[in-house]
């Protein structure tokens, strides 16, 4: 059973993510693959945004402001963001304005203080970047979360003192990561330690208070490539994602609740549930 929340739930992709990948009505796959019909099964509101998949922070963040405020003009979120999502969301938070509008950051894979998977691609791939500059692509997403672009950032944008922030780092182990990974997760295993295979644990904790780590790679926290027999247990991705909101509704934001947004934050000191 997943809980039901008062607010509705904005789900933030990615580096290049996207919201769906369909022609006409029908979907071929999606970024956050099955998890907003599990929790509108349950009674939620979900939105999946859809922003510039490479562009930087700073414009990532102005497209995710606008996404929700077309769809929730009047009312308050939560956001849960995947990766870079985390970081658009924490940008977006210094807008004014903006941190009464959204309730609660949940960041699921977030480089935090960057990832050195980014660094390496920097040195690798400048040709493609320079490239991307000739002919007026925005690229610059790529080289936010270099670690010493990411560690700038996370030191100008720090955790609200008023906002319930969480964050899940993905622990998983070596045979438990999806093959397109597998050769990144060992490299970073050697560099940085724990890992989802493009993320370090450590960087991914690093902002909020951190959450029990999830056993997945950074491909399976999307629900991409998951063993056909973890479906449905409890501890499918599904039910993490579930896991994220039945915390929310422990410390008063679920739909039965009638308190008002600052004793919800209020609440926020008796900790996490998960």
């Amino acid at each position: 059973m997943i809980g039901r929340l008062q607010a509705p739930i904005v789900l933030a992709h990615g580096l290049f993510g996207f919201s769906r990948i369909g022609i006409g009505p029908l979907t071929l796959t999606s970024y956050f693959r099955g998890i907003p019909q599990v929790l509108r099964d349950a009674g939620n509101r979900v939105l999946v945004t859809r922003v510039h998949p490479i562009a930087s922070i700073d414009f990532r963040a102005q497209r995710l402001g606008y996404r929700i405020l077309t769809n929730f003009p009047d009312e308050p979120v939560h956001v849960i963001g995947h990766s870079m999502g985390g970081l658009d969301t924490r940008r977006l938070l210094a807008e004014p304005g903006w941190r009464k509008r959204i309730l609660s950051l949940t960041t699921i894979g977030s480089p935090h203080q960057g990832t050195i998977i980014a660094d390496f691609a920097k040195l690798k791939v400048g040709r493609i970047f320079r490239l991307l500059s000739a002919l007026g692509i925005d690229h610059r997403g790529c080289l936010d979360v270099t670690r010493r672009a990411a560690r700038h950032f996370h030191r100008m944008y720090p955790q609200p003192d008023d906002l319930p922030c969480f964050s899940l780092a993905g622990e998983p182990n070596a045979d438990d990561v999806a093959w397109p990974l597998h050769r990144l997760f060992e490299a970073l295993s050697e560099m940085e330690g724990s890992n989802d295979g493009l993320v370090p644990a450590e960087s991914a904790r690093a902002f909020g208070e951190p959450l029990p780590s999830w056993p997945l790679d950074h491909l399976r926290q999307m629900n991409w490539l998951t063993p056909p027999e973890d479906a449905g247990s409890d501890h499918s991705v599904p039910a993490l994602y579930g896991r994220i909101v039945d915390n929310l509704v422990a410390l008063g934001f679920g739909a039965d609740e009638a308190r008002p947004p600052s004793e919800h934050r209020a609440a926020t000191t008796a900790g996490p549930v998960i």
